[in-house]
């Protein structure tokens, strides 16, 4: 054979070689989620070879990873126009289509792309079709098990194929199978970073902390690189309420994964969850200058904002978030109404917040607790029977049930002048909290009203315990006023001059220009 065409196929053969390399590494690098790095990887693979398909399949994979739809549509279809005859595009197409919930359309592009790859039998054309099938929300896991033994009829030592079947198998809850399979793609590739993170997940699910927290220990020291481990460790940390370990592991994450949006997003969902407020606040600002499209940034901050206290930026966001859902109602989850109605309720518009809190009730009724908000707001309002009906069902769920909402229970009752209940209630609450002083204080005055004239004295040893539980005098000065000219009168009409002086005394300690205290000390002396 001639040298020169020699040079040549061997020169030809030793460029495929590097193409495919660093195609891989580019899909290595989604896989990691490193997904700004990958991004510039498969823009190179396209300025070498503008006309292989694979790049824009790949590139498209890239950002619907970070759900980026639309990006994603502009790559698998510029892949079409570059190679028509390429079936991994097609496949790109019905992913979105399918995820949108256009299934026959879906399929008929998958269809389209098996039909197209009978002859070249690319596995990576069925193993993507059977990831959509096993990922989406719509599944078709028995088509998902073919399009999979179709695979490893053509590459029986493909080593991603028995992670699919992993999937399959977990998604089934056959955690046996899935197991199997996930360690026969580590026998094939004893560094798959997947596989080991697959196991770690499996075992995370059967909630086997220690052995899952291994896995993705196992999986960072395969790949120092490999951002997900961190992410799953960060997790496990969280639910072992080692936050700071959590918080470090998630910053770890977020490093690898190059500062992505979808990162940034998740690792600010983390901080939320972990009660920092602020910096899920400034993590959520920092994805919004970027990218604006993600609408749960929003439904974030507007929960972010309200429990660091910033009410009218919490309810900026909650419009914002709302307004841009109006054509997803399907995706607005009870949370979003209960924040918005809290936060319309710390801004004082009361009557707005219950409409908001009703709607997040009636979306999801174990949510027992939003009676007491719901309640607090007709209590408010001055709705006092409405109170009265969520204050009830909320003790009577016997969830969570706090002395403030026996207190406002008994408080509605008194307003509306039905003082037995009242009574019973304030009764309940100083059984609940007898350290609390405003138990006393409103039975007593619940009392007054079965004893007009005080005759009976029946308010007289709950002022009298009242008085002594009061801690802040200042603070509760008119109600401890009350109780004292409440007990200086009953002394007075026993004729009890010593007690009755006694009483009137703390009054006037408490307001040396109190007249009835003054006139009644002058008829005693």
């Amino acid at each position: 054979m001639n040298k020169i065409l020699i040079g040549v196929i061997l020169y030809l053969s030793s460029q495929s070689f590097s193409y495919s390399q660093t195609l891989k590494q580019a899909i290595d690098l989604t896989n990691n989620e490193q997904f700004d790095e990958a991004t510039k990887m498969y823009k190179k693979l396209i300025q070498l070879v503008p006309k292989n398909g694979e790049n824009y399949y790949f590139l498209g994979e890239n950002f619907f990873a970070q759900e980026m739809t639309d990006s994603a549509n502009t790559y698998f279809s510029l892949g079409i126009e570059v190679e028509p005859n390429s079936p991994l595009n097609y496949v790109g197409i019905g992913k979105l289509q399918w995820y949108a919930g256009k299934t026959s359309e879906g399929k008929a592009n998958f269809d389209k792309a098996l039909i197209m790859n009978a002859t070249t039998k690319n596995v990576k054309v069925h193993k993507e079709i059977a990831k959509c099938y096993i990922k989406a929300e719509t599944k078709d896991l028995p088509a998902a098990l073919k399009l999979l033994d179709d695979a490893t009829k053509i590459d029986p030592k493909n080593t991603e194929t028995p992670i699919l079947y992993g999937d399959v198998y977990l998604e089934q809850g056959d955690g046996s199978k899935a197991i199997e399979q996930y360690k026969k793609a580590q026998t094939l590739d004893t560094k798959s970073c997947i596989a080991t993170l697959r196991i770690g997940q499996l075992y995370g699910r059967a909630k086997n902390y220690p052995l899952a927290f291994e896995f993705y220990q196992n999986a960072a020291k395969i790949d120092s690189s490999f951002a997900p481990a961190y992410r799953e460790q960060a997790e496990l940390y969280y639910k072992a309420g080692k936050y700071d370990l959590a918080k470090s592991k998630y910053k770890k994450f977020l490093e690898l994964s190059s500062n992505n949006i979808d990162a940034r997003r998740r690792y600010a969902s983390f901080l939320f969850l972990n009660k920092d407020y602020n910096e899920a606040i400034n993590q959520l600002l920092l994805v919004k200058n970027v990218d604006t499209s993600y609408n749960v940034v929003n439904r974030l901050l507007a929960f972010s904002y309200f429990e660091g206290g910033k009410y009218p930026e919490a309810i900026n966001s909650s419009n914002l978030f709302f307004s841009r859902q109006v054509n997803e109602k399907n995706k607005i989850i009870a949370d979003d109404y209960t924040y918005r109605g809290k936060t319309l309720a710390k801004l004082g518009k009361d009557s707005l917040g219950v409409i908001e809190l009703l709607k997040a009730f009636e979306m999801d009724t174990t949510k027992t607790e939003l009676n007491s908000d719901i309640a607090s707001a007709y209590y408010k309002t001055k709705k006092y029977n409405d109170a009265i009906k969520y204050y009830e069902a909320k003790i009577n769920s016997k969830k969570s049930v706090s002395t403030q909402d026996y207190y406002n229970l008994g408080k509605s009752y008194y307003f509306i002048q039905n003082f037995e209940k009242a009574d019973t209630t304030f009764g309940s609450l100083i059984k609940a909290q007898p350290e609390l002083s405003n138990g006393y204080l409103w039975k007593a005055k619940t009392k007054t009203n079965f004893d007009k004239d005080s005759k009976l004295g029946l308010a007289k040893p709950y002022y009298e315990t009242y008085v002594t539980k009061v801690k802040d005098k200042e603070k509760e000065k008119r109600d401890l006023l009350e109780a004292y000219k409440y007990l200086g009168a009953y002394y007075f009409v026993l004729k009890d001059k010593i007690n009755s002086k006694l009483n009137w005394d703390k009054v006037l300690e408490l307001d040396p220009n109190d007249e009835k205290a003054k006139i009644a000390i002058k008829a005693l002396n």
